[in-house]
């Protein structure tokens, strides 16, 4: 009898539900106080960089073992490993136990280069980390000989995930797809609130924490899923050879164990990794009910005869679409995701892996420490026009003073100094989208400002435009000729030129109506 290949067999594995049990169901519990479903209610905000770097076995070695293995138990981990320039990853040993380790990301502004700030402090694991290692190895391992045996093999990806209320969540990912493998560290801020009062204080607390965590995918038809699905919960004839230490070809390092408990309605799933020296390392475990994945089942095949009669129909015609199944024990086993998912008429399954959670101990808080100078002339309300020196009219004149964005004044690639002459339009709001004037749309006031110098911010002059409009909402464009290059007959920016950018409008409501009209980039090449 052929063998039946990987992909076959993969889904099928994790819990793929089948016919339920005819017992009548018990009484349902009450979940636990904790468990009431909820929104979070507070507004949270953070940031993140995420580097990748392509590998092989030797490359992911040197990146990380000196994060998770004997370099970093003995003292000798990463010691502003650059992951770009401006970018440092560092580990540093814990004085508080030996069981972790602390790891940091630097950068340094482009504005500042020789000012480092912390973005990134969390511990991390031996325990968890050396499983990584170990796990990632015989999966790239196993990967390569795959394509060399057959000459293709199924994607996975593999995670190390670290937690931390005080100092930033960390993940650690390696991706293989089409034969390549890359790694990507994902680093991101404390979650800080938004409550006033609380802006850049920790929005949670509670003991940080560390996962592992894995999706391997397969490809498999109708009627091999249909049949795995059912023989994974031992109620079929063929009950006595149920999933016990099941390769999970291609992923063969990966192994299935499915105990049916049926006098429960439920199977007990659980995964094993081995290692390349044959060590087996368990990664995950949860229980999954009979009835639940009957309902997995159902959605499935049920999508799966949508799609192929679509297909029968009109080749490449099939709407895409996904099943996933869930079901999770996340402190005592882990957490089990299946995922059947449609594309262009193939039938695709993922099983998603991730192992109980491992409690850590925090760092200190990783504030935030940027600056942010605050202009003092900016006021918190719109000015009435008596403020401005000036009476409401429903009819006006707009007087300009230009100005440079902080993002042009220090921009380093400047061709010249910012003097220059000023060639503009006034355009009706509804007119200007993002893109600049709608096609057809009039300018109802042309202007040319000659020798206009905004390098100093407090000696700017303002410019009288001698055009009285209706109140209303304008848009205001132009360009600063800093090299002397435009045709005052037809005048057009060239690159480098600093010009305006149409977002918000400008609102006339005044006799005379103050307004600045800020230069926002310089020109990119190929505009």
């Amino acid at each position: 009898m052929p063998q039946i290949r990987r992909e076959a067999l993969v889904l099928s594995l994790v819990g793929l539900l089948a016919a339920a049990c005819k017992n009548e169901p018990a009484a349902t519990p009450e979940p636990p106080a904790d468990n009431v479903l909820r929104p979070r209610s507070q507004p949270i905000e953070f940031t993140g960089i995420t580097v990748g770097k392509r590998i092989d076995e030797a490359r992911f070695l040197e990146l990380v073992g000196p994060i998770f293995g004997e370099a970093a138990r003995t003292g000798h981990g990463h010691a502003n490993l650059e992951l770009q320039p401006g970018v440092w990853l560092t580990v540093e040993a814990d004085a508080r136990t030996t069981d972790q380790v602390i790891v940091r990301l630097d950068m340094a502004p482009a504005d500042s280069p020789d000012v480092r700030r912390t973005v990134l402090k969390v511990p991390v694991s031996f325990a968890y980390g050396e499983i990584f290692i170990e796990t990632v190895r015989v999966a790239m391992a196993r990967a390569q000989e795959e394509l060399q045996n057959t000459g293709e093999m199924a994607p996975f990806h593999l995670e190390y995930l670290a937690r931390s209320p005080n100092g930033g969540n960390l993940t650690l990912k390696v991706n293989f797809a089409d034969g390549v493998s890359t790694l990507s560290f994902e680093a991101e801020n404390p979650r800080t609130s938004l409550s006033s009062g609380a802006v850049n204080t920790p929005a949670f607390t509670g003991e940080p924490y560390e996962t592992l965590a894995g999706t391997v995918w397969f490809t498999l038809s109708r009627s091999e899923f249909d049949f795995f699905a059912t023989r994974a919960y031992g109620i079929t004839a063929g009950f006595r050879q149920n999933f016990t230490d099941f390769q999970l070809d291609p992923h063969r390092w990966l192994r299935l164990t499915v105990k049916p408990l049926l006098s429960q309605e439920l199977v007990d799933v659980n995964f094993d990794v081995v290692t390349l020296d044959g060590r087996r390392i368990p990664l995950a475990r949860a229980p999954a009910s009979l009835r639940a994945g009957e309902q997995f089942q159902k959605n499935v095949l049920r999508l799966v005869e949508n799609m192929e009669a679509q297909e029968a129909e009109s080749p490449g015609s099939s709407d895409d679409w996904v099943a996933p199944f869930h079901y999770d024990d996340p402190d005592g086993g882990g957490v089990v995701k299946v995922i059947a998912q449609g594309h262009a008429g193939r039938f695709q399954i993922a099983y998603a892996v991730e192992s109980p959670t491992r409690y850590l101990k925090d760092v200190e808080f990783v504030p935030y420490v940027g600056e942010v100078e605050i202009p003092t002339d900016i006021p918190d309300a719109v000015p009435v026009c008596e403020d401005l020196g000036s009476t409401r009219s429903l009819t006006g004149e707009f007087e300009i003073t230009f100005k440079a964005s902080t993002t042009i004044a220090n921009d380093r690639d400047k061709k010249a100094p910012l003097v220059g002459n000023v060639y503009g339009s006034v355009y009706r709001a509804a007119d200007v989208t993002i893109r600049g004037p709608n096609e057809g749309a009039e300018a109802v006031a042309d202007f040319v400002y000659e020798a206009v110098d905004v390098r100093n911010p407090s000696a700017l002059r303002s410019y009288r435009l001698p055009v009285t409009l209706p109140a209303g909402e304008y848009q205001i464009l132009g360009f600063m000729d800093i090299d002397g290059t435009a045709d005052p007959a037809d005048p057009a920016p060239d690159t480098g030129d600093p010009v305006m950018i149409p977002i918000g409008a400008y609102t006339l409501e005044c006799a005379v109506h103050p307004v600045d009209a800020e230069f926002a980039i310089l020109l990119p090449a190929g505009f």
